[in-house]
């Protein structure tokens, strides 16, 4: 079942991907197995940030390093020209051969290969979900651990104590190798992570959105079933019969590490209570991955739920035109019938967007005239997403890398991933970074050789990170699934002046559509947080809560129907509504069907 014929030992070859791993160290991500939760401060306190003078200097390419190390490593070689191998886990390879253990196991800590067990992670993307189970068992068979998968998606653990047993042995294999060359498998990554869009008792937003008056008319939410889809539920036993019902149904998918540790699906569960305190909730947790995120929706649709709540998303990683993996399964739930609510995401202060411009030929984009590098702060523990991407989705044959340097023009790390047309890669590159201090960074986009056209827009996201107001662009800021044409999309206003949330992310869409479709209450009370939730986080379950009152007033509305209602009735904060900045406007219930009649 390999499409290359080859001598290796497959547990041999197990063992050096890890060895990649081991070298590839460990980092936690946040939320739930391989990627970081957000800071929950939206903007920390940053330096004046000053535009770069100093000249950069490219580094060394991977075909560069691997045209040095040929002869004396050719496997080595081999993998660092493998088109189907994320770069990240190259890197962490060279730094195993160059340094040694301890030295690619710090590094690996910071750039988010490994699990809470020091384990190294990736996600194998196929050409084809009818070739999942198989390859489910093959890779079982090779001392590898799957963790999950979904459709075409596998995520797997390789052990490091597997690595290291065979790095002690007489002719070691690449197991990254193995794993790559198997049929079918047309990339490995490192796992995409979606993440809270966060930035604190009755809330505000109940009396601001009238849903008080709609309650007071007897409209709860009284049986109808709200998924809350998340990336924790910590500490909601505490608060069943208070803050939330008396019962919630509740579900784990993929990596569980973070469930009881991350508080921000039991919040946003907290104000759909607020909001309807008859619905019944169904808490779906998931580790943040496109897998479990997949197997998740699929137990809420088995449940019954009528409305799906997502205050999650991810920036950068997608077309942005309404397809991907995660816009699809909303789509595919709106399909069904069930209305899927999404936050527009907290990146409309992290995103920069730009032509291509080379004016003189060094290969690097110029942000400003004669700057080569976009400075941006960072706080000291911060994990980040720094995620690149640019309009060729279609053909994905236009290479660009991301690089990111210290203040002083340092390499720090590197994201230079194929893009030649083949199936599986996509027009993006990402960095996750641990940083060890305060401090400010740079980043810089180069045009791989001088052989890419040169005339990209580019997209670049700094998580958790500031950037200088001359450079941010909050239009088309928006995370997926927010983008899908299934979705729901909600913006934040803050509660008590319904002015817009300057983290609030904006449309339009890549292909033209006015998003988000309506802005609710944020910086509201809650028990899981103090001394407020803000975020569009916050925002979205004051609209599937809303939801919820009126599908219990008029049970036979579809999606399409409620959401035209939510649009007739928000209250207008602009004279040019909808747009991308409120949408339709701020949600508003108006008056009630018994308040009426």
């Amino acid at each position: 079942m390999t499409k290359r014929k080859s001598t290796s030992n497959p547990i041999l070859i197990v063992i050096i991907l890890v060895v990649l791993a081991i070298g590839i160290g460990a980092y936690l991500l946040a939320q739930g197995s391989a990627a970081p939760q957000p800071t929950t401060d939206a903007t920390p306190p940053q330096p004046t940030l000053q535009l770069p003078t100093l000249q950069l200097t490219p580094p060394a390419s991977l075909s560069e390093l691997s045209a040095q190390v040929a002869a004396d490593y050719p496997q080595l070689a081999q993998l660092l020209e493998n088109p189907e191998l994320g770069s990240v886990y190259k890197d962490f390879y060279i730094t195993y051969q160059n340094a040694g253990q301890e030295a690619a196991l710090a590094l690996a800590r910071q750039r988010g290969i490994l699990n809470e067990n020091d384990d190294v992670v990736m996600t194998l993307i196929l050409d084809s979900a009818e070739q999942t189970p198989a390859l489910v068992t093959e890779l079982e068979g090779e001392g590898v651990i799957v963790e999950s998968s979904y459709q075409d998606r596998i995520n797997i653990i390789i052990p490091t104590q597997l690595i290291l047993e065979q790095i002690d042995a007489t002719e070691p294999e690449l197991i990254v190798e193995r794993i790559a060359n198997l049929e079918h498998v047309i990339s490995l990554q490192l796992p995409n992570k979606l993440s809270a869009d966060q930035a604190g008792f009755a809330g505000e937003g109940v009396a601001v959105t009238l849903a008080g008056e709609w309650q007071g008319q007897g409209f709860t939410g009284q049986g109808v079933k709200v998924g809350v889809l998340d990336l924790g539920f910590a500490g909601y036993e505490a608060l069943l019969g208070t803050e939330l019902p008396k019962e919630v149904v509740i579900s784990t998918f993929g990596n569980p590490a973070q469930l009881g540790v991350q508080v921000h699906g039991t919040a946003c569960a907290e104000i759909i209570h607020e909001m309807a305190p008859d619905a019944q909730l169904f808490l779906a947790y998931f580790d943040g991955s496109e897998v479990a995120l997949g197997q998740a929706v699929d137990w809420l649709l088995s449940q019954g739920v009528k409305i799906i709540s997502n205050s999650t998303s991810i920036s950068g990683l997608s077309p942005m035109d309404g397809s991907g993996f995660a816009a699809d399964i909303a789509n595919r739930v709106h399909d069904a019938g069930v209305l899927w609510v999404n936050a527009a995401g907290n990146r409309a202060d992290e995103h920069y967007r730009g032509v291509f411009q080379d004016s003189n030929g060094d290969t690097l984009h110029e942000f400003a005239p004669e700057v080569t590098a976009l400075p941006f702060t960072m706080k000291a523990g911060a994990a980040s997403y720094l995620i690149l991407s640019w309009n060729d989705w279609a053909a994905r044959n236009q290479d660009y890398d991301l690089i990111l340097f210290d203040k002083n023009g340092n390499l720090l790390a590197k994201a230079e991933d194929f893009q030649t047309g083949q199936p599986g890669q996509r027009s993006a590159e990402v960095i996750f970074y641990q940083f060890a201090k305060s401090d400010t960074y740079l980043l810089a986009v180069q045009n791989r050789g001088g052989a890419a056209r040169g005339d990209a827009t580019l997209d670049l996201f700094v998580y958790n990170g500031q950037i200088p107001p001359e450079f941010m662009h909050p239009e088309a800021s928006l995370g997926t699934p927010a983008d899908a044409r299934g979705a729901f999309t909600v913006g934040a206003v803050k509660w008590s002046n319904d002015v817009l949330e300057p983290y609030s992310s904006q449309g339009p869409t890549n292909d033209g559509r006015i998003k988000p479709d309506l802005v609710a209450p944020s910086a509201v009370k809650s028990a899981s947080y103090s001394p407020f939730f803000d975020g569009t986080s916050a925002a979205t379950p004051h609209v599937a809560g809303a939801a919820a009152l009126i599908l219990q007033a008029f049970p036979a509305y579809t999606p399409a129907e409620i959401a035209a209602l939510f649009q007739s009735r928000a209250v207008k904060l602009s004279d040019a509504l909808p747009n991308n900045k409120f949408g339709a406007g701020r949600l508003s219930l108006g008056q009630s069907p018994g308040a009426s009649q």
